[in-house]
């Protein structure tokens, strides 16, 4: 997990306020230069979220020369103000030290004392706090594994309607890990979450109620959810609604918008959709009849892992010429560098 430091923290003026937006929205344009004349002066003002800003630019070079020692001296004067703050009881300064010794900013590198501030402010009811605690305990990641601590905080910040919290809750639920196989809960938080915008969790809710698992089994609501999962980009959505689609299984047939989301989906990886587009090109079902492409859109599946495509993309290559074949093995080892399978 790697630090990512908000740029919120002490109050200051309406001024300084304005001024740090302005810079923001600078580095939101690119005009970093913009960025650091704005941010410098705050900074130098001792104004928090303008030294945690212009740290990071210095720590990466944006904008500026790459300079770690200048970045590091910022890092500790934002340690030094948000100490005193957290001392006092302030959540969010509590939070940022925790970041600050987790990130190793400013400081050497020491996550028990970032737990130690993460735990001040998640019991105060911080939210990224209970998160982040539930995070370092559920992956052992940097610390010891606390399975009943990260349920815990799990729970209470999906309680506060954290989305991941919500999902990685629903999760725990669904597979019994940490605690007992429950699927109504599971169903429950992932409707939480899923109605948060988690493209995971509308998925698997989709799923639970294609099979009726922890809720009573519905083909519409099934479709209700894989689409809204795959018009967020999510790619098991968009492989589950292609399926459906495809079979005409709650849903009117349309091989054509089935060919559409197996393709987006195939594009992000999904391997059985990889698999699918193969056969649709291969048959010519709601695409243009393409060896080529079936073939290494098959080849890229069986890289993937998707072993059964093998025999098809065999068969099919009985009746491809050597250019054909050359041109689809060039175009899927494409694939492995990123590059779109496409022909010109």
């Amino acid at each position: 997990m790697a630090l990512a430091l908000p740029v919120t923290a002490i109050a200051a003026p309406d001024a300084a306020s304005d001024n740090f937006d302005a810079a923001l929205m600078a580095y939101a344009r690119q005009d970093y230069g913009q960025s650091v004349k704005l941010l410098s002066p705050l900074a130098k003002k001792n104004y928090a979220p303008a030294q945690a800003q212009l740290a990071y630019m210095y720590e990466y070079g944006i904008g500026v020369r790459k300079d770690a020692g200048e970045a590091a001296k910022l890092y500790k004067k934002l340690m030094a103000a948000y100490t005193a703050k957290a001392t006092a009881g302030d959540a969010e300064a509590q939070y940022q030290v925790g970041q600050l010794h987790y990130g190793g900013k400013g400081v050497p590198e020491n996550v028990p004392e970032a737990m130690q501030w993460y735990q001040k402010a998640a019991e105060q009811g911080h939210l990224i706090s209970q998160y982040k605690l539930a995070l370092l305990y559920d992956t052992g990641e940097k610390a010891p594994r606390d399975p009943k601590a990260a349920l815990y905080w799990y729970t209470r910040a999906a309680e506060q309607g954290h989305a991941n919290s919500q999902m990685f809750l629903a999760i725990k639920y669904y597979r019994g890990r940490d605690t007992a196989q429950d699927y109504a809960q599971a169903a429950t938080w992932f409707q939480k979450a899923a109605e948060n915008g988690n493209a995971y969790s509308q998925s698997a809710l989709g799923f639970m109620y294609a099979s009726g698992q922890g809720v009573k089994e519905s083909k519409q609501e099934a479709l209700r959810w894989y689409r809204m999962g795959a018009e967020q980009g999510d790619k098991d959505s968009q492989y589950d609604l292609g399926m459906k689609l495809k079979k005409g299984d709650g849903v009117p047939r349309s091989i054509t918008e089935s060919a559409q989301w197996f393709t987006k989906a195939a594009q992000q990886g999904q391997m059985a959709a990889q698999f699918e587009l193969g056969q649709m090109y291969a048959k010519g079902e709601g695409l243009k009849r393409d060896v080529v492409l079936a073939y290494a859109w098959y080849n890229v599946a069986i890289m993937n892992g998707h072993y059964p495509a093998s025999k098809p993309r065999d068969l099919l290559a009985k009746s491809m010429n050597a250019d054909e074949i050359a041109e689809a093995e060039q175009l899927s080892s494409m694939w492995k560098f990123g590059l779109p399978i496409e022909r010109q």
